[in-house]
């Protein structure tokens, strides 16, 4: 899976670290932004196969993100991770084009479930 190429954006340095540890295990190849506008600049640079984001982060939120990346790039497919899950945010996070949903705290195993999911889906 070294072709596949991870964006994760969340403003706290150890999950952010964290993620990219697990996904770097598998060989993917991992940018990280610590928080959305840091990673719309990467965005404009480069073209991320999946984008990995929190949800609650300062300046602009996930979802306000999610705007942006879909703007940036509209194929982009995006997990969006948060401890502050609710039915209204999972709706508009859908919606938005969040292909994945996770609520933390997340385990390696279900980060790679998801990206092996999106992986498997077809533009």
């Amino acid at each position: 899976m070294e072709n596949i190429k991870i964006l994760v954006v969340d403003d706290e340095e150890h999950t952010r670290l964290g993620y990219a540890e697990v996904l770097e295990m598998e060989n993917y190849k991992v940018s990280m932004a610590e928080d959305a506008l840091k990673a719309i600049e990467l965005l404009k640079e480069e073209k991320f196969d999946i984008v990995v984001t929190d949800l609650r982060m300062p300046e602009m939120d996930g979802l306000a993100f999610l705007e942006r990346l879909k703007q940036i790039d509209k194929n982009a497919k995006a997990i969006m991770i948060t401890a502050f899950g609710s039915f209204k945010t999972y709706k508009k996070a859908t919606d938005g084009g969040v292909v994945i949903y996770l609520n933390k705290p997340v385990r390696a195993a279900e980060l790679m479930e998801a990206v092996n999911t999106v992986i498997a889906m077809k533009d």
